[in-house]
């Protein structure tokens, strides 16, 4: 071996970048062989080129002729193993001529670039002076096996890099969370981070809603606008994913339901976001038509970053829940405060000076009674916080209210209860009403309350309907049965009491009478204002 071929050998061994490896190869074998031209051909499985990398062509030239051969023609009989030597490739039969542009090329040599043992690409060597020689052969098979260690050794740096900007974006997304879980910014940093990392053209974070549905909520990318607020089929593919819990490549959107938008849409990658075993949300990203394929080791670095993701975006939601409950109940309690203190207070020192004016001479009556209309005044300004104060929970819609309530809950039982709403039929049965509206959320609550303290249940199935001019509320879980609910008087019978009041009622029984674990159907059934 000479020594200029042990320096090129040497010197692909000592580099880490891919890019700068194939081209020091390429670079290599125009060196040791004479070839006027070199090219690494990387397909797809179909043999279509998805990387490209050349000497000797000029740039200027390159430019015009605009995209990379694919395995056809002369190129489509190179042999996995050993090379294809031709002395002249326009006579080769498979040959079916040159792209507009491409400069003229005599002799040829093809073999295939193997990678731990997997084909990685085609070299291609043209236009040597005479013909290739057995010397030449001997020196391709050389370089490219010192090649063949370089680039899984580059490929191996940049799998480590990548996971470490996966990881990088993780943390940083983690950390701001916790340090603002109202941030919405950090959903919008989720996709583009995704996004860039996994080289993908367009990105979506699905996030689910009340009634069962996921949206497309978060979008980027030339398509976003497009994107942005398509629910998913019910029973498309990636639903599936969002299920199972298992991401997904393909070269194409995957499934025989695939909505309008992602059609034509290239290489794609579903990674779910889970938390404690529930699936919180899906990251969907997508290449276009031509691109190279998602990996299994995408899959897998993605997965691991939506994971984290997920237990972020866990964690920051129970905290800006218990956050906001916390808020809503201590501004309740300065209701009442206000109501059963200083609203009182201040209706006695009213009727106080209206007695006392009536017994006093008209010149210390005129001025209690000055003292009277302050005293009002104070009252109609206390009613005003009052009032205040109470409409900042009942201004919220009652769907984002009882889903503050399913995290809390989810939170306690450790999985997420199905949930069935329609919340046209809902509103419909509240009309406006803000103290039944009230009601049906503590209803949610405790009945919830009750199956993460009593029942060890599995799985909760929760409906909430306003039909027919009733709005009924109705848990079914797989726990234990009804007994420990009904040793909680308060809780019981907090539940039928607000039912009599509205003239309904409140159903509490086993919902599999003679099971070794009965389960347990409550039903909470009132009059609606509809």
């Amino acid at each position: 071996m000479s020594d200029a071929m042990t320096d090129a050998i040497v010197s692909l061994n000592l580099e880490l970048d891919l890019a700068h490896t194939l081209d020091m190869f390429l670079t290599a074998l125009i060196d040791q062989t004479g070839a006027r031209y070199a090219a690494i051909n990387v397909l797809d499985e179909e043999g279509i080129s998805v990387e490209f990398h050349y000497k000797g062509i000029p740039s200027g030239v390159w430019e015009h002729i605009q995209r990379a051969p694919n395995a056809v023609g002369v190129l489509g009989q190179i042999p996995d193993e050993g090379t294809l030597v031709l002395a002249d490739l326009t006579q080769h039969p498979a040959f079916q001529g040159m792209p507009k542009h491409h400069p003229p090329m005599g002799s040829f040599l093809g073999t295939a670039l193997k990678v731990r043992g997997s084909v990685f690409g085609y070299l291609y060597l043209a236009s040597k002076p005479g013909e290739f020689t057995a010397d030449d052969e001997a020196s391709v098979e050389a370089l490219a096996a010192a090649a063949s260690v370089a680039i899984d050794n580059a490929q191996l740096y940049e799998k480590a890099l990548a996971r470490e900007r996966w990881l990088t974006a993780s943390q940083d997304i983690t950390t701001a969370l916790l340090a603002d879980p109202g941030d919405e910014e950090v959903f919008e940093t989720i996709v583009e981070s995704a996004k860039d990392l996994a080289g993908a053209v367009n990105a979506a974070l699905v996030l689910p809603g009340v009634d069962g549905s996921w949206t497309m909520e978060i979008t980027s990318g030339p398509r976003s606008g497009e994107l942005l607020g398509l629910e998913l089929p019910a029973e498309g593919r990636a639903i599936e994913v969002i299920r199972s819990g298992q991401g997904v490549t393909s070269t194409e959107p995957p499934g025989s339901i695939v909505l309008d938008a992602v059609q034509s849409f290239g290489p794609t990658m579903y990674a779910p976001l889970s938390a404690e075993h529930r699936p919180v949300g899906l990251l969907m990203l997508w290449r276009d038509r031509g691109m190279a394929s998602f990996t299994a080791e995408d899959l897998e670095i993605a997965q691991r970053f939506a994971t984290q993701a997920a237990m972020a975006l866990s964690v920051a939601e129970l905290s800006h829940v218990k956050s906001k409950t916390t808020l809503l109940e201590e501004r309740q309690r300065l209701a009442d405060d206000l109501h059963d203190f200083v609203s009182q207070e201040l209706f006695a020192t009213a009727m106080q000076l209206e007695s006392v004016a009536h017994d006093v001479e008209p010149r210390i009556a005129t001025r209690l009674m000055r003292t009277l209309d302050h005293v009002k005044r104070a009252q109609h300004e206390v009613r005003g916080v009052m009032s205040s104060l109470a409409g900042q929970r009942t201004s919220e819609p009652i769907s984002e209210r009882i889903r503050r309530e399913i995290v809390m809950a989810t939170d306690s039982m450790g999985f997420a209860p199905r949930v069935k709403v329609d919340w046209a039929e809902v509103s419909h049965a509240i009309a406006g009403e803000p103290s039944l509206s009230d009601d049906v959320v503590a209803v949610v609550r405790e009945m919830l309350s009750n199956v993460a303290r009593h029942a060890e249940a599995t799985s909760v199935y929760m409906e909430i309907s306003g039909a027919e001019g009733r709005l009924v509320v109705s848990v079914v879980d797989d726990g234990i049965g009804p007994g420990g609910a009904t040793n909680r008087h308060s809780g019981t019978s907090n539940l039928a009491n607000r039912a009599l009041r509205r003239n309904g009622t409140f159903t509490l029984a086993p919902s599999r009478p003679g099971s070794s674990r009965p389960g347990t159907y409550a039903e909470w059934n009132v009059e609606g204002q509809g």
